[in-house]
């Protein structure tokens, strides 16, 4: 489990930004530490369909065991249809990962990509699907691809999230050992 809390303001320009914190852990063997980040970026609602962000986050985890290898940037694009549809893309240059079959890399280019769809069921509730794919070609030589499926339910300030996510075999061969199994993954959130 882990806390988080993020402060989020954004201007009538569309400009935004956020700084954001979470207690985290990498690997089971690690102490809980804070991971900390930071956004700043540009909204822009193209019309009742479609909207558009582009954003450049900074994230540290100044308390882990190796905080160096924890500190990365991160591009970002995403493409929204009526709120309904919604494609994704990130890029950071300087992403730093450890796999069994490679031991540490450090500091290469890693992307993302992915699109999801949420529908709603009834009020309050919403279904969401989600497909991804994790590019660590600059890292490892290889990728992995990712999907979930899940329900949403809003209510006043709070919101209640329950996903099942699967990645594909390659995950597990890139990651710590049980970090990349399929596992349903549960979030509560209240905005003030």
């Amino acid at each position: 489990p882990a806390l988080s809390a993020e402060l989020h303001t954004q201007f009538a320009s569309g400009l935004f930004g956020s700084l954001w914190a979470s207690t985290s852990r990498p690997r089971a063997a690690d102490d809980t530490s804070v991971e900390l980040g930071a956004t700043i970026g540009f909204a822009l609602v193209v019309d009742d369909r479609w909207a558009a962000r582009l954003g450049y986050s900074h994230y540290e985890s100044p308390g882990s065991s190796r905080p160096g290898f924890y500190q990365y940037d991160e591009f970002s694009a995403e493409l929204r249809f009526r709120d309904r549809l919604f494609l994704g893309a990130s890029y950071s240059p300087n992403t730093s990962r450890y796999a069994p079959v490679y031991g540490p890399v450090w500091n290469r280019g890693a992307s993302t990509f992915e699109a999801s769809f949420q529908q709603p069921l009834a009020d309050g509730l919403q279904g969401n699907l989600g497909i991804g794919f994790y590019d660590l070609s600059a890292l490892f030589g290889e990728g992995y691809w990712y999907g979930s499926v899940g329900v949403g339910w809003s209510w006043r300030r709070w919101s209640l999230d329950l996903s099942w996510v699967v990645p594909d075999a390659t995950a597990r061969r890139l990651s710590y050992v049980g970090a990349a199994d399929k596992r349903f993954l549960g979030s509560a959130s209240f905005a003030f």
